[in-house]
């Protein structure tokens, strides 16, 4: 074969080798790479946030019903009317003492109630602030819920209007608040939490108050939805589920009946 000849070969084999070598990253190549790894990461981490932890969440709900009917049991007192802090709850309670029901959000909606504002929420429960009296004394009553994860308890707090009812029930009835309020803050406008809402420079409490506070806008913490409304009255357990409940599924399956001061079957309206 003649120098020429294996010239040219040389040089095919060369094109050949070249063409089947893959071709070198770039920055712009790399760079793109990652930013689609991290958008994998981020849409995982947002469904997770979404979606898992309510599972979760409504799971150990659940939970916090069942120690309930065993609490609302043990804890009902006969002829309790009213006046005065509900026997029922404790002034620090160690487990779920209440749950709050708001017809405005479905007739299914009730969500357990219970001490701390920190991880005790991290399940679709609403927590009672340290400083909050119990049901039935003069001040103001404040819970904090998550608006998007964890149970999502308080996503429709902004179809609140004035004068729907909140319903908090423990071991002794139902006291009942009217919405007077709902309205957007900073986060560092703690005044929402005094005894008076409704006049925060106010010292002392002007009545009974039940206040909730959740996160906003949605997937955001810029913000805090605040609702407040007064307390109208109390009913109690043995006269049954107020109006706006007893109309509701929930509600008429499960009404309570009291026998001779005695609870014969637990009061706890399950969702």
């Amino acid at each position: 074969m003649s120098d020429a000849g294996s010239r040219s070969m040389s040089r095919r084999d060369h094109r050949a080798t070249k063409k089947g070598r893959p071709p070198r990253p770039t920055v712009l190549g790399v760079i793109g790479e990652l930013l689609i790894t991290a958008g994998l990461f981020i849409l995982l981490f947002v469904v997770w946030e979404l979606y898992w932890t309510n599972l979760g969440a409504n799971r150990e709900a659940q939970a916090h019903r069942d120690t309930m009917s065993e609490m609302f049991d043990t804890q009902y007192e006969a002829g309790f009317n009213g006046n005065g802090p509900d026997p029922s709850v404790p002034e620090h309670a160690d487990d779920a003492w209440g749950l709050l029901y708001v017809p405005r959000f479905g007739a299914d909606y009730s969500v357990p109630v219970l001490d701390g504002t920190g991880e005790e929420i991290n399940s679709a429960v609403l927590g009672r602030y340290s400083t909050s009296p119990r049901p039935g004394q003069d001040g103001n009553l404040a819970l904090a819920g998550h608006r998007q994860t964890y149970g999502a308890v308080l996503w429709d707090m902004d179809q609140l209007t004035e004068g729907d009812r909140l319903y908090l029930q423990t071991a002794n009835g139902w006291w009942v608040y009217e919405t007077r309020k709902v309205h957007i803050v900073d986060p560092s406008d703690t005044d929402v939490l005094n005894p008076n809402p409704m006049d925060p420079a106010t010292a002392e409490p002007d009545g009974q108050w039940l206040t909730l506070t959740t996160c906003h806008p949605p997937y955001t913490v810029l913000q805090r939805m605040i609702t407040h409304a007064e307390f109208v009255e109390f009913v109690p357990l043995a006269d049954g589920p107020p109006a706006e409940l007893a109309g509701s599924d929930t509600a008429a399956v499960h009404t309570p009946e009291i026998n001779d001061h005695t609870l014969t079957t637990h009061p706890i309206l399950e969702a």
